[in-house]
């Protein structure tokens, strides 16, 4: 009897040894798993714009968690991992969540140096512009977009005249006005930076008369001085001292997770 019982504990121990290397191999397999679908997903240029997207892997399993910028591009990705080899089943938990439309501003002085940054960003009340600027003169400058994209140093008069699309006359306190392109002032500090958010409402980077996404293009200019926002055509702000030209950004990335 003591014999027998030895036999069947051994046996219990031999059974569970083999359920925890069954376990631990199958955790190996799913870490693998994973790994290979994140490389996957990763060197698919189809997928270029994924981000933060988890990947997991359970028996076979591949769960595929996070957000995408459109419904082709949640089917792409579980189109791929779907031929996989080692893929049984796949779960695409993925969100569809449009990427802002934005655009971005590279800003020059008269002689050509680079001088700071805008980004421009859609929203429900026009354009957002987050203007990052270095090395100007300390003090108070009109902004404007204008209606050419053609910053030609070192006066920047290619870039025309005011984006103006209703034609009506320059600043906001103007009973004629406002030029749809009139930004008002930016303050740059006495160490030549600034960094500052404005609002455009009459301004769109999608379809319309009103797009700065336009042929030809559209130009930001910084003026020497002031804007006193009311006298035609630039509100007195004096000569031009920077300008970017407005493109179209790419801010897209990939970012892909794998856990277990």
């Amino acid at each position: 009897m003591k014999t027998l019982m030895t036999i069947v504990g051994l046996g219990f121990v031999m059974f569970l040894v083999a359920c925890q290397s069954q376990s631990a191999n199958r955790e190996v397999d799913d870490a693998t798993l994973s790994t290979a679908v994140k490389s996957k997903l990763a060197s698919d240029t189809r997928l270029a714009s994924l981000t933060d997207v988890d990947v997991k892997a359970q028996n076979g399993k591949v769960s595929l968690d996070g957000e995408v910028e459109s419904e082709e591009v949640k089917r792409l990705a579980e189109e791929a991992v779907r031929g996989m080899s080692g893929v049984a089943q796949v779960a695409n938990n993925l969100v569809v969540k449009p990427k802002a439309n934005t655009a971005e501003a590279h800003f020059i002085d008269f002689a050509g140096n680079p001088v700071g940054t805008a980004l421009l960003t859609e929203e429900s009340g026009g354009v957002r512009f987050h203007f990052s600027l270095t090395k100007l003169p300390a003090g108070t400058h009109g902004i404007h977009v204008h209606e050419k994209g053609d910053c030609t140093k070192p006066d920047f008069k290619s870039a025309g005249k005011h984006f103006n699309p209703e034609a009506k006359q320059h600043g906001a306190e103007n009973p004629k006005g406002f030029h749809a392109g009139d930004l008002g002032n930016i303050e740059v500090g006495s160490n030549g930076t600034a960094d500052a958010e404005l609002t455009a409402p009459h301004l769109t980077l999608g379809a319309s008369d009103h797009s700065l996404i336009r042929p030809g293009g559209t130009a930001i200019i910084i003026h020497a001085g002031r804007d006193d926002q009311k006298t035609d055509p630039s509100g007195n702000s004096g000569n031009p001292i920077a300008c970017g030209v407005i493109d179209k950004a790419a801010f897209t990335h990939s970012a892909i997770h794998a856990t277990r």
